[in-house]
């Protein structure tokens, strides 16, 4: 009962820094909430006197969960197939040799999902390897017990009361509690791969003998999980070029024809240099330049004015992230624009480049501020 009420606290106890990561949840919106289904195999052993090895058994398993946000999800998980148990003869002096028995068993458990991952680093970039911490409670049933029920009827009874029939064999429903950990590598947004390790407490009978202590049963489980019911990726938010005005000269107004008129000097058609003001816009957590357009059209205006500057300016949005977060991305953008710029033969000389975190918004709109902006004077 005291290791019961153990497991008990350790689930309020992880329900509690749920609660407390709730309130600050801002780490790869591309990712979370969404739903998932996980198809597992591995093995198993109920922990007793007998050898483990001989009671290893094959187990499989299925779940259907939701992780509400980065950092906290829930799971219903169903596992079983064979169990073994045994009897060792020196511990039951009524049998000839050490027997063991196979019967059938599933185990259904609403568990409690835990990222460690994002909860120790709720501002990490990437989503690839995670690490999960589990607890949860439920039910487990048997049945097929003619093996053990074979080894009981034979067996002289003598003292060991606590063995066959008269306790257990009337008991096919009991109580699981479980604490586990898993380690899992996506693939994908949609595909990950996962090794789960679990302890699982249970009732006393479960491996139909009572020895007046409860059963632990150790799990190692491989699995598939297919996740689903994420937000869809926003589009790239590409402007139209602006118009380019040409400049007309101004006409030639040609004097009268007089008599020996003298000469006039041709007014001078002055052109104006043409200003360069470009703007890259990005998606959440994107640095790179895009489209090739603006590039372009950047790198044509420093060929034509080869003795001109530009300025390189990287903003972040305040609406999203925080400040020691969007001061990277800002910088990453504006770094990124100057070494394209650079491959395409511009020299770094000609730039200046700075960054301005998400401490000025050039937009009134909030999503046109992850932003770049190239001017050429």
């Amino acid at each position: 009962m005291k290791k019961l009420m153990n497991i008990a606290a350790a689930v309020a106890l992880l329900f509690g820094v749920s609660t407390a990561a709730l309130a600050q949840d801002n780490v790869s919106e591309e990712y979370y909430p969404h739903n998932f289904i996980s198809l597992q195999g591995g093995a198993q052993v109920t922990l007793t006197h007998y050898d483990l090895m001989d009671l290893v058994t094959p187990q499989f398993g299925v779940s259907f969960g939701r992780y509400f946000n980065s950092k906290v999800g829930a799971r219903l998980h169903f596992q079983g197939y064979d169990i073994k148990g045994g009897f060792q003869q020196e511990r039951f002096p009524g049998l000839a040799a050490d027997a063991d028995y196979t019967f059938k068993a599933i185990t259904g458990d609403l568990d409690l999902l835990m990222n460690m991952s994002n909860i120790l680093n709720p501002n990490r970039m990437s989503q690839k390897f995670n690490w999960i911490l589990l607890a949860g409670f439920g039910v487990n049933y048997g049945w097929d017990f003619d093996e053990y029920k074979g080894i009981v009827n034979g067996m002289t009874r003598g003292n060991n009361f606590y063995v066959g029939p008269d306790l257990c064999s009337t008991k096919h429903s009991s109580y699981n509690g479980r604490l586990g950990t898993q380690f899992e590598y996506n693939f994908s947004r949609n595909l990950g791969l996962s090794l789960e390790l679990d302890a699982n407490y249970k009732n006393d009978c479960f491996n139909l003998k009572a020895n007046f202590n409860p059963d632990w049963q150790i799990t190692a489980l491989l699995g598939l999980t297919f996740k689903f019911g994420m937000k869809k990726k926003a589009a790239p938010v590409v402007l139209p070029p602006p118009p380019v005005v040409e400049e007309k000269p101004a006409p030639v107004v040609e004097p009268k024809p007089e008599p020996k008129p003298e000469p006039k000097p041709e007014p001078k058609v002055v052109v104006k240099d043409e200003p360069l003001n470009e703007t890259f816009f990005y998606t959440i957590r994107e640095s790179d330049p895009d489209p090739e357009t603006i590039l372009n059209r950047i790198v044509a205006w420093c060929n034509k004015y080869p003795t001109k500057g530009i300025t390189i300016k990287g903003y972040a949005d305040k609406g999203t992230g925080n400040p020691k977060v969007n001061v990277g991305y800002a910088k990453a953008r504006a770094e990124k624009v100057a070494k394209a710029l650079e491959k395409k033969g511009i020299s770094r000389s000609r730039m200046d480049v700075s960054s301005y975190g998400d401490t000025v918004q050039p937009f009134a709109e909030n999503d046109r501020n992850r932003c770049v902006i190239v001017v050429g004077e």
